[in-house]
């Protein structure tokens, strides 16, 4: 099944009618592309953040992106920049976005845990009741590889808990918990070592932001 955020339907994510910030779809849009390893679809603009201002003929000022009109695409011509298309005339946090936007659908259009792995959900155990009502939790997995994924809807707290994987979660995955194991964080290209993952990982993950570990 086809996963989306926006289309020529709905309203920008980044428009005044809805969400105004681009980044509060983030976690959104991280679920969209790993929670399996079906097709994923961004509309275009969407990766610079898209705001659909101006009143565009038929369209109106709806907060979306018209499709009854001959109408630019301000955010997507920045990115063209007069036939450049590299982006020479996007501001910093809209480069941000669409490396976010990059890095997120090559990992998981490349990875083979999102790719073939199943889907193991964190937050139905009793024992993680950490995670509350703005925080979602899952591990994609196969026999080589598995990757954490942690998602904070909270637009105004971080999320910073220790985060113990239970043993039902451990003998699913098949991990020693007495070896040490190196996690990459996908994001950022950091990698770390953890003694005993029994002990669990510490993790911190910011407001309407997320956390992908790859282990």
């Amino acid at each position: 099944m086809l996963r989306f955020l926006e289309n020529h339907d709905e309203e920008r994510v980044a428009s005044k009618g809805f969400a105004e910030d681009p980044k509060l779809a983030l976690p959104a849009m991280v679920l969209s592309a790993t929670l399996s390893g079906g097709p994923v679809m961004i509309y275009f603009g969407q990766e610079l953040g898209e705001p659909a201002t101006g009143k565009e003929g038929f369209g109106g000022d709806d907060n979306r992106t018209t499709i009854f009109d001959y109408w630019g695409v301000p955010n997507h011509q920045k990115w063209m920049n007069e036939g450049a298309f590299d982006g020479g005339k996007l501001n910093h946090d809209e480069k941000d976005l669409r490396a976010f936007y990059s890095k997120l659908l090559n990992f998981s259009g490349r990875d083979e845990a999102i790719k073939f792995g199943k889907y193991l959900e964190l937050n139905n155990f009793k024992s993680n009741d950490i995670y509350g009502d703005k925080v979602y939790a899952y591990i994609r997995y196969t026999g080589n590889e598995r990757v954490l994924i942690i998602a904070n809807f909270d637009r105004n707290k971080a999320f910073q808990q220790k985060i113990k994987l239970p043993e039902a979660v451990l003998s699913t995955l098949k991990v020693d918990e007495l070896k040490s194991i190196n996690y990459t964080n996908v994001f950022t290209d950091e990698s770390l070592n953890i003694t005993n993952i029994k002990d669990g990982i510490n993790v911190n993950v910011g407001p309407s932001d997320v956390l992908v570990l790859k282990f």
